[in-house]
Formats: structure tokens, C-alpha cells, sequence
């Protein structure tokens, strides 16, 4: 009978990780501990701590992994192919990302007031996000599929169309469909809300 292979550190390492975000989004970071994630990836605290040196030093690692996903998720757009397919395509994989159970938790609850260093780290997050969605806007403005306007404003609008609704619907309980929802944003973004002039 052969023996499964033991892990490679880069496999016990995901393994780690993926324990440790399943543990933060359910007990949230202050209610988990060390003993949580061992046992949840079900190894010795001696393996736990040959990775990590603290429950501290993990979720940042947690954090760092999903806001460098976020961050990147979005594609460049080809403007030699549909324009509107692509938009639509990276808003999409982005609500997707968002509404990925534990995200709500781990990036608007409990990431925030942790200490100093966490603030700093959730400030650089929204920083590389807005202005990565502020420098894609700027190339809509050029290309004239953007209207004009104050893009880094705009930026910060659109971060706010995703997180709030996301981060209430998991507060409340409820269910969001992504469907409806991109279609909301969709429709805000290309239409607005008022059928007046103001």
C-alpha cells in the first residue's frame, strides 16, 4: 500500500491559509485563535507556527491574498473588441470576488480597527484599488466611452456602489443575487438613478 507524499511547504502553506480565512470569517479575528485554525487544518501548532509566527502575522497574510485578488482582478480592456462586453465581463468578476462568503467579513468588518498596522495595510488596499480604477476610467475618458469628470471621484463612487450593498446584505443576513445585482450596478453605472434633469 503506497503513502500519500507529505506536503510540500508551499502546499501546507495554502493549506494554512485556507484554514486560518474559513476560521476569521466565521468566529471573526478577535473570537479566533491559533488552536481554531490548527485543528480546522488539522495539523500540530508546531507545523502552524513553522509558517506564521502569530494569529496576527496569518491574517494579514489572509488579507494581503484577497486584496491582491481584488485588486487585479479586473482585465484591461482591448478596445480593438467590444468594449461594452468587456466592462461588463470585469464587473462581473469582480461582484463575484466581492460576494464570496467569508470577503464581506474579513475585508469590511474585520479588517477595520485592529491596529495600526491593519489600518495602514486596509488604507494601501482602497489606495491601489482606486487608483487602479481611476487610471481605467481616465483611459474611458480619452477613448470617449467615459463621460467627463473627475475620475478618482468617480472611482470612489463606484468602490461605494460594491461594498455597501454587499456589506449590508451580509450584515442583515440576506441573500444577494450577483445577477440582480449586476444588473443594478450595470444599469446605475451606464444610466444613472434619476429620470429628471437636476
Amino acid at each position: 500500500m503506497s503513502r500519500t507524499p507529505p506536503m510540500t511547504p508551499l502546499d501546507r502553506r495554502v493549506q494554512l491559509l485556507a484554514a486560518a480565512r474559513k476560521v476569521f470569517a466565521e468566529r471573526g479575528y478577535h473570537k479566533a485563535g491559533v488552536s481554531h485554525i490548527i485543528r480546522e487544518a488539522g495539523v500540530a501548532r508546531g507545523t502552524f507556527y513553522n509558517y506564521f509566527d502569530s494569529k496576527r502575522a496569518v491574517f494579514q497574510q489572509v488579507l494581503d491574498d484577497l486584496t491582491e485578488t481584488l485588486v487585479n482582478i479586473a482585465r484591461p480592456i482591448d478596445l480593438s473588441a467590444s468594449v461594452p462586453e468587456q466592462v461588463h465581463a470585469n464587473i462581473v468578476r469582480l461582484i463575484e470576488a466581492v460576494m464570496q462568503p467569508e470577503v464581506p467579513r474579513l475585508l469590511f468588518a474585520e479588517a477595520v480597527g485592529i491596529d495600526a498596522e491593519g489600518d495602514e495595510e486596509l488604507r494601501r488596499f482602497y489606495d491601489k484599488a482606486e487608483e487602479r480604477l481611476a487610471g481605467s476610467l481616465k483611459q474611458g475618458q480619452l477613448a470617449g466611452i467615459v463621460r467627463p469628470g473627475n475620475a478618482r471621484l468617480m472611482a470612489r463612487c463606484m468602490i461605494g456602489m460594491v461594498k455597501e450593498p454587499v456589506f449590508l446584505s451580509a450584515l442583515h443576513g440576506e441573500h444577494l443575487d450577483p445577477h440582480e445585482f449586476v444588473a443594478e450596478f450595470t444599469a446605475t453605472l451606464a444610466g444613472g438613478m434619476l429620470q429628471v434633469e437636476l
